[in-house]
């Protein structure tokens, strides 16, 4: 805990499509998702960030992100309404032992809502609609897709360092 009373963070949970994506994908006649374009900066970001953090991935999308997250060996979770989210986000910090004080969210679409309300400290990118950042803690100064997890990896760092920019 630090010296005002907030607690450490321990876990980073993270919508996918509009994080580490600009939330585009390509599709096929019926609706199949054929691909989506991420940013290696991001995982360079994201390896460094595991070193210090627990982190999993929680979106309402599709089989796309679910297999990159196995190949990567990230911990992803499924919740495709707001309201699964939350349940999903409670779950989330039961297994991991965390309460909302503990936990860093980034989410990215309407759906995050009722999860940016709970997480006192929860962010969104530039580009999120202005529904999101009213709740949100702060926005990053970066679009999705634009190396989010980049730029978290740097306030992370300058947080270590004492700045306590997240208090």
């Amino acid at each position: 805990m630090t010296e005002t009373g907030k607690k450490e963070i321990k876990l980073i949970v993270s919508e996918i499509d509009g994080v580490i994506t600009d939330g585009k994908c390509a599709e096929d006649e019926i609706g199949n998702v054929l691909y989506k374009v991420f940013q290696n900066k991001d995982f360079a970001a994201l390896n460094e960030i595991k070193k210090s953090f627990k982190f999993v991935f929680m979106s309402d999308d599709n089989r796309v992100s679910y297999n990159l997250c196995r190949r990567r060996n990230i911990p992803f979770y499924w919740a495709r309404s707001e309201q699964e989210k939350y349940s999903t986000l409670i779950e989330i910090m039961r297994r991991y032992e965390c309460t909302p004080d503990e936990v860093l969210y980034i989410g990215s679409k309407i759906s995050d809502v009722k999860c940016c309300r709970l997480i006192p400290r929860s962010f969104c990118p530039d580009d999120a609609g202005q529904y999101l950042k009213e709740v949100c803690w702060a926005s990053f100064l970066s679009a999705g897709g634009c190396g989010i997890l980049v730029e978290l990896l740097y306030l992370l760092k300058i947080e270590s360092k004492n700045s306590r920019i997240f208090e």
